[in-house]
């Protein structure tokens, strides 16, 4: 085993325990320990950012192992030193320090170096060049006036440290609303509080309740709402055609990542493979994760003679293979923005959800889209699901209750209500967009209008 792999083990290993480990007390106050210094050591050498980061971790690490008193104390502490001693402050001190950090530095130069297209939209290039595909920051509504203020979506936790390491947010602030759509779950996140205090509001996507409620005890200039990245899955792509072929028992997207629990899928499988006739596994490398790893597990548990795998493959392909089986399945304990089981729903193909996971809309998994299952639940929860799988109706659900189109009404509304409170006027809604898998404008002319404002960006570049 090389060194990557056995530190890569290592690391899993902790993630997976991460949370019997915080239940031992002294295991809990180490750590808490540790936390304390590093936020002292960098809230001395001014590097606050860093410094938040350190307490922020632990919390968000701790709020799902830990109730009642202990959870208290540390909600306490917490107050304390993040709130008393940076937040609440006339400056925002977190951003003056990632903005002067090196990170933000890298950034800047980096995307500068793409050229003034890019760079204003946050976009990375690639060869064949798609100029539909946008990039971490989309125009959603351009600034009409001083009584109606423009709105802007920044896409991913990392697209949050893009944007003010590249953009003087404070500034943008007077013109804009920001709408965050996160790719994590767990919003005790450092980059979140980038934009903490700003004069403007900022709106989460936040699909998971524990999430929503955490941006709604900060309050501030800090909104949720009950959306995330699946809720805009374009549903022109799916023709809901229920009379394809079945030619896969189960279908997993996932990245190679040993944290997407694929080892657990085989574990659940082997004593009823003789029930199953066929897997699909479609995903990507990341990291030092291969799809080869994968296959020579599923070579363990005799399962590689019914598995096909997918690495890598076109969005477009991967829409197939979902249609071509009858039950999706999700086994990640921690899941930001998952498009896969909605890309499910819309294929009119049920799906599976650990119970485990954190992350997932729970309101969106019911008797019309699939069901949750337990670790020790799996097999019988596998077979149950592909003998009755035709009894679910997830793209009629689907249809009426998420997709991009209800997600833009919904969106709309929610800021409208915001800037009517605030006593602005509301001339124009915000433009339609969907995740292709990655962002794109719905209407080409909106595409047009978007362009133009994205000239007006440009005096805000750093």
């Amino acid at each position: 085993m090389t060194a990557h792999k056995l530190l890569d083990t290592l690391r899993y290993f902790l993630y997976d325990k991460k949370g019997a480990i915080l239940k031992v007390p002294i295991f809990r106050s180490i750590l808490f320990s540790q936390a304390l210094v590093r936020f002292h050591y960098y809230s001395y050498v001014g590097d606050t950012y860093r410094a938040l980061s350190a307490l922020l971790r632990f919390e968000r690490d701790t709020v799902p192992s830990v109730r009642g008193e202990a959870s208290y104390h540390y909600r306490r502490i917490f107050q304390k030193f993040v709130f008393d001693n940076i937040l609440n402050s006339s400056i925002n001190k977190v951003l003056d320090a990632y903005s002067r950090s090196r990170e933000a530095e890298c950034y800047r130069s980096q995307f500068k170096s793409f050229g003034l297209y890019n760079l204003v939209r946050i976009r990375y290039p690639k060869e064949n060049e798609d100029f539909n595909r946008q990039g971490e920051l989309l125009v959603l509504k351009p600034f009409i006036s001083r009584k109606e203020k423009g709105v802007l979506l920044i896409n991913y936790d990392e697209g949050i440290k893009k944007f003010a390491a590249i953009y003087d947010i404070e500034r943008l602030a007077k013109y804009y609303r920001f709408v965050i759509e996160p790719s994590t779950s767990g919003y005790q996140n450092p980059m979140f509080f980038l934009c903490f205090g700003l004069d403007t509001e900022v709106i989460f996507q936040s699909q998971y309740k524990p999430d929503f409620d955490y941006i709604q005890k900060l309050n501030h200039n800090f909104f949720p709402i009950r959306l995330g990245a699946g809720d805009w899955t374009n549903v022109n792509l799916f023709s809901g055609d229920s009379q394809e072929k079945k030619i896969y028992d189960l279908v997993m997207i996932a990245n190679w990542l040993p944290w997407k629990r694929h080892r657990l899928l085989f574990q659940s499988i082997q004593p009823i493979k003789k029930h199953i006739k066929r897997l699909a596994l479609i995903g990507y490398p990341i990291e030092n994760a291969q799809c080869s790893d994968i296959a020579k597990e599923c070579e363990k548990y005799g399962l590689r003679a019914i598995t096909d795998f997918f690495d890598r493959i076109p969005h477009n392909e991967v829409l197939q293979i979902i249609k071509k089986s009858k039950v999706g399945i999700l086994l990640s304990k921690e899941e930001g923005a998952n498009r896969g089981i909605y890309e499910c729903f819309f294929s009119d193909v049920p799906v599976i959800l650990s119970k485990k996971n954190r992350g997932v809309n729970r309101d969106h998994i019911n008797a019309s889209t699939g069901i949750l299952a337990d670790d020790n639940e799996l097999p019988e929860a596998i077979l149950h699901m592909t003998r009755n799988y035709h009894r679910f109706q997830p793209r009629q659900w689907a249809l009426t209750n998420t997709g991009f189109l209800n997600a833009t009404q919904k969106l709309n509304d929610f800021i409208k209500n915001i800037a009517i409170k605030k006593g602005e006027i509301w001339t124009q809604d915000i433009f339609q967009k969907h995740n292709s898998p990655h962002g794109r404008y719905a209407k080409p002319e909106e595409q047009e209008k978007a362009n133009e404002e994205f000239s007006r960006l440009i005096p805000f570049l750093r």
